[in-house]
């Protein structure tokens, strides 16, 4: 039998670090996955919030150097489990990592929003946007494309 499945999606949450009465340390966080899917005419974007659960060294590993935003790649073991409380059954479904790797980082933004060693060419102002708010401050936003080639190396 098999029991395998691979994700590739943005953390959606910082991980949550535990040990257990034994020692072993674990670590939970979501990861948001999206598909695109046409429907008629329109394309719409479907995104699916999976919890993910590490164990041993992916949970150290997950706990010093993951955080909200970061791309990742794993593969890992669906499990499906079952709780039962005031004859309520409630069930749960997560996916145990087995294998993590980092894609990429969220981008830190300084504080004023614009680095000193970006210099403002034509490359630089094509992938980024200025968006003006009402306190009159610019926030920099940037575009992001999901099919890349840091995706099409791990594939």
């Amino acid at each position: 039998m098999l029991n395998k499945i691979m994700l590739i999606g943005r953390l959606a949450t910082d991980p949550e670090t535990r040990f257990t009465p034994n020692g072993a340390q674990v670590s939970d966080f979501r990861i948001a996955v999206s598909q695109n899917r046409k429907q008629g005419e329109e394309w719409i974007e479907d995104t699916l919030f999976v919890k993910i659960t590490c164990w041993g060294y992916n949970a150290k590993k997950v706990s010093e150097g993951y955080h909200k935003g970061d791309m990742i790649y794993l593969e890992g073991r669906l499990q499906i489990r079952r709780y039962e409380k005031n004859d309520t059954v409630q069930w749960f479904t997560d996916v145990v990592a087995q294998n993590l790797q980092m894609l990429s980082r969220k981008q830190a933004r300084p504080a004023n929003g614009y680095d000193s060693t970006e210099q403002n060419t034509e490359q630089n102002t094509e992938s980024n946007t200025t968006e003006s708010t009402d306190s009159g401050v610019e926030e920099e936003m940037e575009a992001y494309d999901f099919v890349s080639e840091e995706l099409d190396n791990v594939i």
